[in-house]
């Protein structure tokens, strides 16, 4: 097997603010697995501020890898991307056809200021989409509050509404701007706090759905997750959490425990974009997953990984 890597960087029309910080744009390592007449691809980009190696590191462990193709690296984002990559081609030498149908994907809202929160969901709106999922937790509480009573008031019953804290909320901010606005406007609150015991508290005193992400770093901690039962939803990642398979397992072991899956895309490139599309399509295709986010880059990503009417579409 002959690995290729190749650098690429996207850029972000608007900077996407979280609890983690600012983030303007992507950088991407591009792999490609060929076997003879066959090739598979796959990508690693770690984010700065979500737990996971650098992306010097990711390039390094990748390159290593190249030299000894039966020994997958280690770091996360690098192990994806390599996973994905050897899963593509074996689908490559099987002559396996893409999965056909579309999912259901949100809108992502990043931007601190209340009046661009207002034109991003009304862009959405007009877009088909069926779900808008808002950064929060990057400002202090009282603007938090402003921007999801805006939001709520203006989706309404015409989409639902999803806030991600990335766990920069303490216990206390997270009752407060969730006792700020009707619940039944609330579909999901991802890592609201950093501390997974606050999470289940949380769910019990408001009735929102908790989702996990950045916490759904390995098995024994999927575990921990899965006994404190502290999330109802599992947010994953497939280009963070092993690719493919791994991803394949984490969705196993919840269903076994009635937590439900959404895909989500890590502010991925088109492979990463593609691949968790297919992985939608393959484990939760009634749902709406987080994948809209190829229309935040200013660069112009294929039509496939674009959504349409709030629709990823295979065909």
């Amino acid at each position: 097997m002959l690995i290729t890597l190749q650098k690429r960087r996207l850029q972000l029309r608007n900077p996407l603010v979280t609890a983690h910080g600012s983030t303007t744009d992507r950088h991407i390592i591009e792999i490609t697995a060929r076997d003879g007449d066959f090739h598979g691809h796959g990508e690693a980009a770690p984010l700065p501020g979500f737990g996971l190696e650098t992306f010097d590191e990711a390039l390094a462990a990748l390159e290593q890898w190249a030299t000894n193709p039966e020994l997958l690296p280690e770091s996360p984002a690098a192990l994806s991307g390599a996973a994905t990559a050897v899963e593509n081609l074996e689908k490559s030498r099987l002559r396996r056809s893409d999965p056909k149908g579309a999912i259901a994907v949100q809108a992502l809202v990043g931007t601190p200021e209340i009046s661009l929160v207002e034109t991003q969901i009304s862009d959405a709106l007009a877009n088909g989409y069926l779900a808008i999922k808002m950064k929060v937790a990057a400002t202090d509480t009282s603007t938090d509050i402003s921007r999801v009573q805006a939001a709520a008031a203006l989706l309404g019953s015409k989409a639902a509404l999803r806030l991600d804290a990335n766990g920069g909320w303490s216990m206390r901010d997270a009752l407060a701007v969730l006792s700020s606005v009707d619940l039944s406007h609330i579909d999901l609150v991802e890592e609201p706090t950093s501390n997974p015991l606050d999470w289940r508290k949380i769910n019990e005193e408001t009735g929102v759905n908790i989702g996990a992400d950045e916490q759904l770093t390995n098995h024994l901690q999927v575990g921990m997750l899965l006994e404190l039962r502290a999330a109802q939803t599992f947010v994953l990642k497939p280009s963070v959490i092993g690719g493919p398979l791994a991803t394949r397992r984490m969705a196993g072991l919840a269903a076994e425990n009635g937590v439900d899956i959404l895909i989500s895309s890590f502010l991925d490139g088109p492979i990463g974009l593609r691949s968790a599309r297919d992985l939608a399509l393959e484990l939760a295709p009634n749902k709406i997953h987080g994948l809209g986010t190829a229309p935040l880059f200013v660069d112009e990503l294929p039509a496939d990984v674009q959504p349409i009417d709030g629709y990823l579409r295979c065909s």
